[in-house]
């Protein structure tokens, strides 16, 4: 398993595998939820080293339940924007896993 655990909870089920594509080589597994199952897996005591969530009024709620839960306070959230790239997010995810490009 990877020492690192990626959350994606949004409407584009192709990013995961995109992310996984992007992010070879530093030992993270991108795990895809819909939306409304994400809250199951963040509520869980999964380890999870970043939350990714879409830009949407869904992921914004995502981001506070989050935040609400003691667990959860220190793990890293990244809001997903359409407009962003793919690039500019893998350098993020790289930055925040300590893998500077």
């Amino acid at each position: 398993m990877a020492s690192r655990l990626i959350l994606y909870a949004g409407a584009d089920t192709d990013l995961p595998a995109r992310l996984r594509g992007g992010l070879g080589g530093l030992d993270c597994f991108v795990v895809y939820s819909p939306v409304v199952v994400a809250r199951v897996f963040i509520r869980s005591d999964i380890k999870y080293s970043l939350l990714l969530s879409d830009d949407s009024e869904e992921g914004a709620e995502l981001e506070r339940f989050a935040r609400s839960l003691p667990h959860r306070e220190q793990t890293p959230v990244v809001i997903v924007k359409k407009s962003g790239g793919l690039n500019g997010l893998l350098a993020s995810i790289r930055r925040l896993t300590g893998r500077v490009p």
